[in-house]
């Protein structure tokens, strides 16, 4: 198997302060989030790791759209309309949202994440802010196509490429375990949005369950093979840590 490069797609961006990031933080101090999604290449495979959201979403909530995620990933020459493999981090509106792109594709995703954002609870409002319906809809159907396959607790999904649940900030989420030429590296999305969430140990405001979130900072340090190697979900600091290739795409190799 030949190691994978890891390409990190920006796609917008927002400014928020301190107090939506961190929890227990009173300070709201100016800050910035980046969003991203990821797309996993070696000789024989490609994967992307989430699907970001739409211009019309970026609208309605006031995030500065930047570039549109397929033109994205074209400048590392891959074709949206013909990946096969898609993994869903979670079920967040920032995560699931551009799944037309993806027409050809199998998503990967946790059975206790489409359940809880299915169910009784994810109208409540500290949960329902943070979906779009549409969205939830279209992997109901995607799964009623056989395009979804559920995920077990560690599941490789390719070789070279396992997801495994850590919870915390949605019940299902799930972090990318995969193999480069420097080692083992781990893409945390939301189970860490910010570096300092996990080298501090605080939480992101949304959560789903604290001490998942805090185990699952153990879990991320534990896999990577350097904290170099670890890929947090919205941290813009990630674009001066990597190689630029093109405007808002950097590699970890």
């Amino acid at each position: 198997m030949s190691p994978y490069k890891v390409y990190i797609l920006q796609y917008a961006h927002r400014k928020l302060t301190s107090s939506e990031v961190f929890l227990g933080d009173t300070n709201q101090n100016p800050m910035e989030m980046a969003y991203f999604v990821w797309a996993l290449r070696n000789d024989e495979h490609t994967v992307v790791v989430d699907m970001g959201f739409t211009a019309a979403t970026a609208a309605a909530r006031k995030r500065k759209m930047l570039w549109e995620i397929g033109a994205q990933l074209d400048k590392v020459e891959i074709d949206a309309a013909q990946v096969q493999h898609v993994i869903v981090t979670h079920m967040h509106y920032d995560h699931v949202g551009q799944y037309a792109l993806f027409p050809r594709a199998t998503y990967y995703l946790r059975d206790e994440e489409m359940a809880f954002w299915t169910g009784r609870h994810a109208t409540a409002a500290p949960f329902r802010r943070s979906l779009e319906p549409e969205d939830v809809v279209a992997l109901v159907r995607a799964n009623y196509a056989g395009r979804v396959r559920f995920t077990k607790l560690h599941d490789e999904i390719v070789p070279g490429v396992t997801v495994h649940r850590v919870g915390g900030h949605t019940p299902g989420m799930q972090i990318v375990e995969v193999k480069t030429a420097s080692g083992t590296a781990v893409l945390a999305s939301d189970a860490s949005h910010y570096y300092r969430n996990m080298d501090e140990g605080i939480p992101f405001i949304a959560l789903n369950n604290i001490p998942e979130m805090l185990d699952g900072y153990d879990t991320i340090r534990r896999l990577a093979s350097s904290p170099r190697l670890i890929l947090p979900g919205h941290d813009p600091e990630v674009l001066k840590r990597y190689p630029q290739l093109h405007e808002g795409v950097c590699v970890m190799e």
